[in-house]
Protein backbone atom coordinates (compact mmCIF):
# COMPACT_ATOMS: atom_id res chain seq x y z
CA UNK A 1 0.00 0.00 0.00
CA UNK A 2 1.50 3.32 -1.06
CA UNK A 3 -0.24 6.29 0.52
CA UNK A 4 0.76 9.78 -0.58
CA UNK A 5 -0.16 12.03 0.71
CA UNK A 6 -4.88 32.57 4.95
CA UNK A 7 -3.04 34.44 6.83
CA UNK A 8 0.59 34.88 7.84
CA UNK A 9 -0.43 35.53 11.43
CA UNK A 10 -2.27 32.21 11.67
CA UNK A 11 0.68 30.27 10.31
CA UNK A 12 3.14 32.08 12.57
CA UNK A 13 1.00 31.18 15.58
CA UNK A 14 0.72 27.52 14.66
CA UNK A 15 3.83 26.54 12.68
CA UNK A 16 6.64 24.62 14.39
CA UNK A 17 10.16 24.71 13.00
CA UNK A 18 11.21 21.58 14.90
CA UNK A 19 8.22 19.69 16.32
CA UNK A 20 8.76 17.76 19.53
CA UNK A 21 8.67 14.10 18.50
CA UNK A 22 7.14 11.07 20.09
CA UNK A 23 9.45 8.23 21.07
CA UNK A 24 7.36 5.12 20.35
CA UNK A 25 9.40 2.46 18.49
CA UNK A 26 6.53 1.94 16.06
CA UNK A 27 6.64 5.61 15.12
CA UNK A 28 10.30 5.28 14.21
CA UNK A 29 10.14 1.94 12.42
CA UNK A 30 10.23 2.37 8.62
CA UNK A 31 7.41 0.52 6.91
CA UNK A 32 7.42 -1.39 3.65
CA UNK A 33 6.82 1.75 1.59
CA UNK A 34 9.99 3.68 0.66
CA UNK A 35 10.05 7.24 1.96
CA UNK A 36 10.02 10.00 -0.66
CA UNK A 37 10.64 13.47 0.83
CA UNK A 38 9.01 15.04 -2.22
CA UNK A 39 5.69 13.25 -1.76
CA UNK A 40 4.62 12.76 1.85
CA UNK A 41 0.85 12.55 1.20
CA UNK A 42 -1.22 13.09 -1.93
CA UNK A 43 -3.62 16.00 -1.81
CA UNK A 44 -6.73 13.89 -2.43
CA UNK A 45 -6.04 11.79 0.67
CA UNK A 46 -4.96 14.81 2.74
CA UNK A 47 -8.31 16.50 2.06
CA UNK A 48 -10.44 13.35 2.29
CA UNK A 49 -12.94 14.26 4.99
CA UNK A 50 -15.52 11.72 3.80
CA UNK A 51 -13.85 8.44 4.81
CA UNK A 52 -13.01 7.73 8.45
CA UNK A 53 -14.52 11.08 9.39
CA UNK A 54 -16.98 10.38 12.20
CA UNK A 55 -16.24 10.96 15.86
CA UNK A 56 -17.10 7.29 16.45
CA UNK A 57 -14.44 6.08 13.97
CA UNK A 58 -11.84 8.42 15.45
CA UNK A 59 -12.74 7.28 18.96
CA UNK A 60 -12.28 3.67 17.89
CA UNK A 61 -8.72 4.37 16.76
CA UNK A 62 -7.96 6.13 20.03
CA UNK A 63 -9.33 3.16 21.96
CA UNK A 64 -7.52 0.59 19.82
CA UNK A 65 -4.21 2.22 18.92
CA UNK A 66 -1.32 0.41 17.21
CA UNK A 67 0.57 0.70 20.51
CA UNK A 68 -1.39 -2.00 22.33
CA UNK A 69 -3.22 0.31 24.74
CA UNK A 70 -5.87 3.08 24.58
CA UNK A 71 -4.81 6.70 24.31
CA UNK A 72 -5.63 9.05 27.18
CA UNK A 73 -7.42 11.11 24.50
CA UNK A 74 -10.29 8.60 24.63
CA UNK A 75 -11.52 10.27 27.82
CA UNK A 76 -9.94 13.71 27.54
CA UNK A 77 -12.45 16.58 27.31
CA UNK A 78 -11.82 20.28 26.71
CA UNK A 79 -14.45 22.94 26.24
CA UNK A 80 -17.06 20.25 26.86
CA UNK A 81 -15.89 18.39 23.73
CA UNK A 82 -14.16 15.01 23.56
CA UNK A 83 -10.93 14.89 21.58
CA UNK A 84 -12.49 12.64 18.92
CA UNK A 85 -15.40 15.07 18.49
CA UNK A 86 -13.03 18.05 18.21
CA UNK A 87 -11.11 16.28 15.43
CA UNK A 88 -14.30 15.30 13.59
CA UNK A 89 -15.57 18.89 13.75
CA UNK A 90 -12.29 20.33 12.46
CA UNK A 91 -12.13 17.71 9.72
CA UNK A 92 -15.58 18.68 8.45
CA UNK A 93 -15.02 22.42 8.91
CA UNK A 94 -11.72 22.57 7.03
CA UNK A 95 -12.14 19.56 4.74
CA UNK A 96 -9.01 17.83 6.00
CA UNK A 97 -8.59 14.11 6.68
CA UNK A 98 -8.94 13.40 10.44
CA UNK A 99 -5.84 11.21 10.18
CA UNK A 100 -3.83 14.40 9.62
CA UNK A 101 -4.83 15.74 13.06
CA UNK A 102 -4.11 12.41 14.75
CA UNK A 103 -0.72 12.03 13.08
CA UNK A 104 0.28 15.60 13.95
CA UNK A 105 -0.76 15.04 17.58
CA UNK A 106 1.49 11.98 17.71
CA UNK A 107 4.46 13.42 15.79
CA UNK A 108 4.46 16.69 17.74
CA UNK A 109 3.91 15.34 21.26
CA UNK A 110 3.21 11.59 21.23
CA UNK A 111 -0.38 12.19 22.34
CA UNK A 112 -2.01 9.21 20.62
CA UNK A 113 0.49 6.77 22.14
CA UNK A 114 0.27 8.37 25.61
CA UNK A 115 -1.85 6.25 27.95
CA UNK A 116 -2.02 8.95 30.62
CA UNK A 117 -2.22 12.72 30.51
CA UNK A 118 1.36 13.84 29.78
CA UNK A 119 3.50 16.44 31.49
CA UNK A 120 3.82 19.34 31.10
CA UNK A 121 0.16 20.21 30.39
CA UNK A 122 1.21 22.44 27.48
CA UNK A 123 1.77 19.28 25.42
CA UNK A 124 -2.00 18.90 25.36
CA UNK A 125 -3.47 22.31 26.07
CA UNK A 126 -1.22 23.99 23.48
CA UNK A 127 -0.52 20.88 21.41
CA UNK A 128 0.10 22.68 18.12
CA UNK A 129 1.62 25.89 19.46
CA UNK A 130 -1.36 28.05 18.55
CA UNK A 131 -1.38 31.19 20.69
CA UNK A 132 2.17 30.63 21.94
CA UNK A 133 4.54 33.32 20.65
CA UNK A 134 7.62 31.60 22.06
CA UNK A 135 10.39 32.80 24.31
CA UNK A 136 9.28 33.93 27.75
CA UNK A 137 5.92 35.26 26.54
CA UNK A 138 2.96 33.32 27.95
CA UNK A 139 0.54 31.42 25.73
CA UNK A 140 -2.85 32.97 25.05
CA UNK A 141 -5.40 31.43 27.49
CA UNK A 142 -8.14 31.96 24.87
CA UNK A 143 -6.49 29.28 22.72
CA UNK A 144 -5.87 26.78 25.52
CA UNK A 145 -7.47 23.35 25.21
CA UNK A 146 -7.07 20.53 22.73
CA UNK A 147 -10.34 21.41 20.98
CA UNK A 148 -9.16 24.96 20.25
CA UNK A 149 -5.73 23.76 19.21
CA UNK A 150 -7.23 21.28 16.75
CA UNK A 151 -9.43 23.98 15.24
CA UNK A 152 -6.46 26.35 14.98
CA UNK A 153 -4.38 23.66 13.28
CA UNK A 154 -7.18 22.97 10.82
CA UNK A 155 -7.47 26.66 9.95
CA UNK A 156 -3.69 26.96 9.48
CA UNK A 157 -3.47 23.89 7.24
CA UNK A 158 -6.49 24.96 5.17
CA UNK A 159 -5.04 28.46 4.83
CA UNK A 160 -1.77 27.09 3.49
CA UNK A 161 -3.67 24.72 1.21
CA UNK A 162 -5.67 27.65 -0.15
CA UNK A 163 -2.41 29.43 -0.90
CA UNK A 164 -0.98 26.48 -2.83
CA UNK A 165 -4.26 26.15 -4.75
CA UNK A 166 -4.58 29.89 -5.39
CA UNK A 167 -3.13 32.11 -8.12
CA UNK A 168 0.34 32.30 -6.54
CA UNK A 169 0.52 28.58 -5.77
CA UNK A 170 2.98 29.29 -2.94
CA UNK A 171 2.62 29.08 0.84
CA UNK A 172 3.66 31.92 3.13
CA UNK A 173 7.02 30.20 3.63
CA UNK A 174 7.65 29.74 -0.09
CA UNK A 175 6.65 26.08 -0.48
CA UNK A 176 4.97 25.14 -3.76
CA UNK A 177 4.41 22.16 -6.04
CA UNK A 178 7.38 21.70 -8.36
CA UNK A 179 9.45 24.40 -6.64
CA UNK A 180 12.77 23.24 -5.08
CA UNK A 181 13.31 24.48 -1.53
CA UNK A 182 15.80 23.70 1.23
CA UNK A 183 14.52 22.43 4.59
CA UNK A 184 15.93 23.59 7.91
CA UNK A 185 17.95 20.38 8.09
CA UNK A 186 19.53 21.05 4.71
CA UNK A 187 17.57 18.73 2.43
CA UNK A 188 16.52 19.86 -1.05
CA UNK A 189 12.81 19.11 -1.48
CA UNK A 190 10.56 19.65 -4.49
CA UNK A 191 6.96 19.03 -3.33
CA UNK A 192 5.02 16.85 -5.74
CA UNK A 193 1.65 17.62 -4.15
CA UNK A 194 -0.04 20.60 -2.54
CA UNK A 195 -0.43 18.58 0.67
CA UNK A 196 3.32 17.97 0.80
CA UNK A 197 3.98 21.70 0.42
CA UNK A 198 1.56 22.36 3.30
CA UNK A 199 3.30 19.83 5.54
CA UNK A 200 6.67 21.46 4.92
CA UNK A 201 5.13 24.87 5.59
CA UNK A 202 4.07 23.60 9.01
CA UNK A 203 7.31 21.70 9.75
CA UNK A 204 10.11 22.52 7.26
CA UNK A 205 12.28 19.54 8.22
CA UNK A 206 12.75 16.04 6.79
CA UNK A 207 14.60 14.51 9.78
CA UNK A 208 15.30 11.41 7.70
CA UNK A 209 15.56 8.21 9.78
CA UNK A 210 15.13 10.26 12.97
CA UNK A 211 12.23 11.26 15.19
CA UNK A 212 10.30 14.34 14.21
CA UNK A 213 9.74 16.03 10.90
CA UNK A 214 8.06 14.76 7.77
CA UNK A 215 9.89 11.44 7.74
CA UNK A 216 8.08 10.57 10.96
CA UNK A 217 4.80 12.01 9.66
CA UNK A 218 5.05 9.63 6.70
CA UNK A 219 5.71 6.65 8.98
CA UNK A 220 2.89 7.42 11.42
CA UNK A 221 0.43 8.23 8.61
CA UNK A 222 0.99 4.78 7.11
CA UNK A 223 0.90 3.14 10.56
CA UNK A 224 -2.50 4.65 11.38
CA UNK A 225 -3.86 4.08 7.89
CA UNK A 226 -3.11 0.39 8.19
CA UNK A 227 -4.69 0.31 11.66
CA UNK A 228 -8.02 1.67 10.37
CA UNK A 229 -7.89 0.07 6.91
CA UNK A 230 -7.63 3.38 5.08
CA UNK A 231 -6.17 2.92 1.58
CA UNK A 232 -6.17 6.54 0.46
CA UNK A 233 -8.52 8.57 -1.66
CA UNK A 234 -8.83 7.25 -5.20
CA UNK A 235 -10.79 8.45 -8.21
CA UNK A 236 -10.86 12.13 -7.26
CA UNK A 237 -13.70 14.27 -6.01
CA UNK A 238 -17.19 14.57 -7.44
CA UNK A 239 -19.49 17.56 -7.93
CA UNK A 240 -19.53 19.81 -4.85
CA UNK A 241 -16.61 18.14 -3.06
CA UNK A 242 -13.58 20.02 -1.77
CA UNK A 243 -10.66 20.28 -4.18
CA UNK A 244 -7.27 21.79 -4.82
CA UNK A 245 -6.74 22.06 -8.55
CA UNK A 246 -8.52 20.33 -11.41
CA UNK A 247 -6.64 17.06 -10.88
CA UNK A 248 -8.49 16.46 -7.60
CA UNK A 249 -11.85 16.46 -9.43
CA UNK A 250 -11.06 13.38 -11.49
CA UNK A 251 -14.44 11.76 -10.80
CA UNK A 252 -16.14 14.51 -12.82
CA UNK A 253 -15.92 14.23 -16.63
CA UNK A 254 -14.18 17.43 -17.82
CA UNK A 255 -14.16 18.48 -14.17
CA UNK A 256 -12.57 21.61 -12.78
CA UNK A 257 -11.94 23.02 -9.33
CA UNK A 258 -13.50 26.36 -8.41
CA UNK A 259 -10.63 27.36 -6.13
CA UNK A 260 -12.32 30.62 -5.04
CA UNK A 261 -15.16 28.67 -3.39
CA UNK A 262 -14.71 27.69 0.29
CA UNK A 263 -12.13 24.85 0.39
CA UNK A 264 -12.58 24.59 -3.38
CA UNK A 265 -15.56 23.04 -5.19
CA UNK A 266 -15.49 20.41 -7.92
CA UNK A 267 -17.73 21.32 -10.83
CA UNK A 268 -18.03 21.17 -14.62
CA UNK A 269 -19.59 23.35 -17.30
CA UNK A 270 -23.15 22.65 -18.40
CA UNK A 271 -25.96 24.23 -20.41
CA UNK A 272 -29.41 23.47 -21.75
CA UNK A 273 -27.93 20.83 -24.07
CA UNK A 274 -25.15 19.46 -21.87
CA UNK A 275 -26.46 17.75 -18.75
CA UNK A 276 -24.52 17.28 -15.53
CA UNK A 277 -22.94 13.85 -14.99
CA UNK A 278 -24.44 11.08 -12.90
CA UNK A 279 -22.82 10.10 -9.59
CA UNK A 280 -20.20 7.46 -10.50
CA UNK A 281 -20.15 6.04 -6.97
CA UNK A 282 -23.83 5.13 -6.93
CA UNK A 283 -24.43 7.14 -3.76
CA UNK A 284 -27.57 8.77 -5.07
CA UNK A 285 -26.09 12.26 -5.17
CA UNK A 286 -27.62 14.58 -7.74
CA UNK A 287 -25.90 17.31 -9.76
CA UNK A 288 -27.87 20.36 -10.87
CA UNK A 289 -26.99 22.76 -13.70
CA UNK A 290 -27.14 26.25 -12.22
CA UNK A 291 -26.27 29.77 -13.31
CA UNK A 292 -23.10 31.20 -11.76
CA UNK A 293 -21.95 34.57 -13.07
CA UNK A 294 -23.89 34.09 -16.28
CA UNK A 295 -22.36 30.66 -16.96
CA UNK A 296 -23.77 27.20 -16.42
CA UNK A 297 -22.01 25.07 -13.81
CA UNK A 298 -22.86 21.75 -12.21
CA UNK A 299 -23.74 22.11 -8.52
CA UNK A 300 -24.43 19.54 -5.84
CA UNK A 301 -28.13 19.00 -5.26
CA UNK A 302 -29.23 19.27 -1.65
CA UNK A 303 -31.80 19.41 1.06
CA UNK A 304 -31.59 22.13 3.76
CA UNK A 305 -29.10 20.21 5.93
CA UNK A 306 -26.91 18.33 3.46
CA UNK A 307 -24.37 20.96 2.32
CA UNK A 308 -20.85 20.96 3.77
CA UNK A 309 -19.63 23.83 5.91
CA UNK A 310 -19.20 27.07 3.99
CA UNK A 311 -22.17 26.30 1.74
CA UNK A 312 -25.94 26.65 2.00
CA UNK A 313 -28.83 25.00 0.21
CA UNK A 314 -30.43 27.49 -2.18
CA UNK A 315 -33.47 26.97 -4.37
CA UNK A 316 -32.58 27.50 -8.03
CA UNK A 317 -34.26 27.00 -11.39
CA UNK A 318 -32.06 24.56 -13.32
CA UNK A 319 -30.70 25.64 -16.67
CA UNK A 320 -32.60 23.72 -19.30
CA UNK A 321 -35.86 23.91 -17.39
CA UNK A 322 -37.55 21.83 -14.77
CA UNK A 323 -38.89 22.55 -11.29
CA UNK A 324 -36.93 24.58 -8.75
CA UNK A 325 -34.54 22.44 -6.74
CA UNK A 326 -31.93 22.83 -4.02
CA UNK A 327 -28.25 23.36 -4.86
CA UNK A 328 -25.24 23.89 -2.56
CA UNK A 329 -23.84 27.38 -3.07
CA UNK A 330 -21.17 29.24 -1.08
CA UNK A 331 -22.69 30.93 1.93
CA UNK A 332 -22.98 30.84 5.73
Amino acid sequence: MRLRFLSLAIMAACAKATPEPGVEPLDLAPGDVPFDPNLIVDTASFTDSENFSTAFAIQQLLEKTPYGHPSFLTTYVSGGIRASEAIALASERYQINPLVFLVRAEVDHGLVAASVYPSPPSKVEYAFGCGCPGGSAPCDPALGGFDKQVDCLGLALRSSLSQTCGPSGVTAGGWAVGKPSITLDGVSVTPASEATAVLYQYAPVVANARAGGNWMFFNVWNLYAIQVGYTGRTGGGWIGEACCGDSTCAAVPSGSCAVNAPAGMCTSRCDSKTACPADPNGMGRKAVCGNLGGQGYCLLGCNPSSCRRGYKCVQITPIGGGPATGACLPGP
